[in-house]
Parts: C-alpha cells; structure tokens; sequence
C-alpha cells in the first residue's frame, strides 16, 4: 500500500535514499499521467477519449502501475509498515485492470475496444477509464509526495496530510465502480479470448465485495490512527 518507513526514526542510509528515490520519482510518473490526460480532455473534445486512453496508456501509465509491485516486496522484506496482504491485493487489483485488461482488449469487445471508439464517446468504459485514471491518479500523487517528504524528514505541511486521510472517502469508491465497470465490459470479449478468463474475471467481481471493504476500513483505521497521533 505505501512506502512509509517502517521504524518510527525513520530509515536510514541506502535505505533512506531508496526510499526517497522511489517516492519521489513514483510521484513524478504519477503526476504526469494524471496532468497529462486532465490536459488532453480539457483540449478536446469527448469523442476523443479513446486517443487519450492510447497516448497515456504505453509506456506511461504502464510503466507508472507495474512500478508499485515493488511496494509488495517493500512490505515483505519490512522496510515499510504496510499489511503484506493489504498491499498485494491492491497492486494485484490495479495489474490485472492495466495488464489483464486495457492490454488485452483495448482493440476488442463490440467491436469498439474497452474504451469506446470515437464515435461513441457515450459508452461506459469511456468514462470508467477516466475514473479510473483520475481516482488513481490523485490519491498516488499525494501519497507518493506524502512519504517522499516524510522519509526526507522535512515535514509534512497539514493541507497534504488532511488530502491524505480524507480524499479517499470520495476517490475510493469511484476508482472501486470505474475498476468494476472495466472488468464487466472485459467479460465478453474475455469469453471470446478464453472461457475460463471470464469465469476467473466473474470471480474477480466476486471478490471485489469483501475485497473493497476489507480495503476501505484498513484505510479508515490507519486516518484514525494518524489523526490521533496528532493530537497527543
């Protein structure tokens, strides 16, 4: 989930700087995919969702999500604090959306690819990649630059840390439906590619339910744990 350090002194040494190396330049990536595709749809129309999906998808936004499998190995080797479990079922969420699916189908299903040609600017998984896109996209780059600067050690200013612990409540869910969205239009062409590759996508949606909550409470816990932390 993060890379927050895990003893409460901080890292240090090689740590410290890998730490700082990671956060910082996750951040940059992140950053300029979520300014990127808010820049092309303000410069063009809607009918033109499926040329910002192709422009921000390879290398940028892949590169950008395969980077945080290192975030499952942070947290196994215990250089941050995050749940192992929490954190794989995250990154293996996001994997299986830009890999599983943008990969395999962006040209496939109706004909018109998971997101919608130009011509039909109104179908949902125009929209569910935008959610996508923009639910992920501003909970990393405040996370990232959140413990970019906490492992530098030069403070967190109060506005970042309050976007930290309470975005979420909105960003959330609307990543969570947009990723959904995406995985109920992969179905058909994923039927088409393998049977069992929609049924194991079936079960995915299964277990998005209790994944989604078991998520969205550990994020609960950890604003109520940060929030007294600064009140002591």
């Amino acid at each position: 989930m993060s890379s927050k350090p895990a003893a409460s002194r901080g890292p240090t040494g090689l740590t410290k700087l890998y730490l700082l190396a990671y956060n910082a330049a996750s951040f940059t990536l992140w950053a300029t995919c979520t300014l990127r595709g808010f820049y092309l749809l303000a410069t063009n129309s809607p009918a033109d969702i499926p040329e910002i999906f192709s422009d921000i998808y390879w290398p940028l936004l892949t590169t950008t999500q395969t980077l945080a499998v290192l975030e499952i190995l942070h947290s196994l080797l215990g250089i941050v604090r995050a749940p192992v479990t929490t954190t794989a079922m995250q990154v293996a969420s996001r994997l299986l959306l830009v890999w599983g699916i943008m990969f395999l189908f962006q040209e496939k299903g109706d004909g018109q690819g998971i997101v919608g040609a130009p011509s039909d600017a109104t179908k949902v998984g125009d929209y569910a990649f935008l959610g996508c896109l923009s639910a992920w996209g501003i909970t990393e780059c405040i996370r990232y630059l959140f413990f970019a600067l906490q492992v530098l050690g030069a403070g967190v200013p109060g506005f970042l840390t309050w976007l930290r612990y309470n975005t979420f409540y909105v960003l959330y869910p609307l990543g969570i439906t947009s990723e959904c969205v995406m995985v109920v239009k992969a179905l058909k062409p994923a039927a088409e590619l393998n049977p069992l590759y929609r049924w194991f996508l079936i079960v995915v949606l299964g277990i998005y339910v209790p994944g989604s909550y078991i998520l969205y409470t550990h994020m609960i816990a950890q604003r109520k744990k940060a929030l007294k932390k600064r009140t002591e």
